[in-house]
C-alpha cells in the first residue's frame, strides 16, 4: 500500500499515539496449524503488469533487454523491471507505517507460512463498499470453524478482485464526487486478532488493509504497532476453504524494504 498521505498522516499522528513497546520486537508466536496435509494449491497473486490497477497512475515499467529466442530454439531472454515495493499483490512489513518497526527482511520465515481464516463479506460488500471486518464476524466465523489459532492469517474476502480486469477506477471504487470506497479491516477487529488471537498478519483482496474512505489508515496503525504484517491485493481467496488451508507468502526480500510483491500460495 502507498495511500495517498500516508507518510504525513502517520507523522502527524506520532505524538498522538502512544510510544510503541519497550524492548525489541518478538512478532507473532509460531503458528499452531489446523491443516494435515493438503492436495490442492492456489495462487493468491496477481501478475505484475504495466497497466494493472494501483494507488496512484505510476505503472509498473519493463524493458526488454534481451529478445526471446523463436519457438523451440535455445537463447536468453531478459526483461527489467521498475515498480514500487507496494505494487499489486504484496507485503506491508510493520516498518511500513511505524519508525523503528521491521522490515522485510527482518520477518523470520515462520511468520509467513500460517494458517488461513477467510472471514467473507461479500454479500454486505456489494451492498455497502465501505464496509468493514468487525469483530462480530470473527466471532460468528468461530462458531462454526473454532477459534482462529495463534498465528494465522486472518483474510478479508470481499470479491472485490473481480474488479481487477476493470482498471483503477473499479478497483478503487471511485465515487461521483472522486471519492474512494472499497472494504477493509476496522481498527477495533485488528486490536482483538493481534492481542487476543495473536495472529501473524491480515489479509485483503483490495488495495488497502484500511477501507477506501479511510483518511487516517487506523487499522495500519494497530497491525503495524503490534508487529504484524499486511497483505494488500490477494485475489482467487473464493476458492478457499474458510479454515484449512495454509498460506505460503513469497515476498521478495528488499534491503530495508517496507514491503514488497509477494506470490502468495494456499495450499490445503
Amino acid at each position: 500500500m502507498c495511500l495517498h498521505g500516508t507518510g504525513e498522516t502517520v507523522r502527524a499522528r506520532n505524538g498522538l499515539t502512544g510510544p510503541a513497546p519497550a524492548g525489541p520486537p518478538t512478532g507473532p508466536p509460531a503458528p499452531r496449524p489446523w491443516p494435515r496435509g493438503f492436495r490442492t494449491v492456489a495462487d493468491l497473486s496477481h501478475v505484475i503488469s504495466p497497466t494493472m490497477p494501483g494507488w496512484d497512475d505510476v505503472k509498473p515499467l519493463r524493458e526488454t533487454v534481451s529478445e526471446a529466442p523463436p519457438e523451440g530454439e535455445f537463447g536468453l531472454y531478459l526483461q527489467q523491471w521498475t515498480f514500487g515495493e507496494h505494487t499489486g499483490t504484496h507485503l506491508d512489513a510493520p516498518g511500513h507505517v511505524i519508525g523503528g518497526g521491521r522490515l522485510v527482511p527482518d520477518i523470520r520465515p515462520e511468520e509467513l507460512v500460517a494458517p488461513a481464516a477467510v472471514i467473507d463479506v461479500r454479500a454486505r460488500a456489494a451492498e455497502d463498499p465501505d464496509t468493514t471486518v468487525t469483530v462480530d464476524d470473527v466471532l460468528a466465523f468461530e462458531r462454526v470453524h473454532g477459534e482462529i489459532p495463534a498465528g494465522a492469517a486472518v483474510l478479508m474476502n470481499s470479491g472485490w478482485s473481480t474488479r481487477w480486469e476493470r482498471g483503477d477506477e473499479a478497483v478503487r471504487g471511485v465515487a461521483a464526487d472522486g471519492s474512494w470506497h472499497f472494504p477493509g479491516f476496522g481498527p477495533e477487529v485488528c486490536e482483538f486478532l493481534v492481542s487476543r488471537r495473536r495472529i501473524a498478519g491480515v489479509g485483503v483482496d483490495t488495495l488497502s488493509t484500511d477501507p477506501g474512505c479511510s483518511t487516517d489508515f487506523a487499522a495500519h496503525e494497530v497491525v503495524g504497532r503490534a508487529d504484524r504484517w499486511g497483505l494488500e491485493s490477494l485475489t482467487g481467496l473464493d476458492r478457499l476453504p474458510p479454515s484449512g488451508a495454509l498460506l505460503s507468502v513469497g515476498v521478495m526480500p528488499g534491503l530495508d524494504a517496507s514491503g514488497g510483491p509477494s506470490r502468495v500460495l494456499a495450499l490445503w
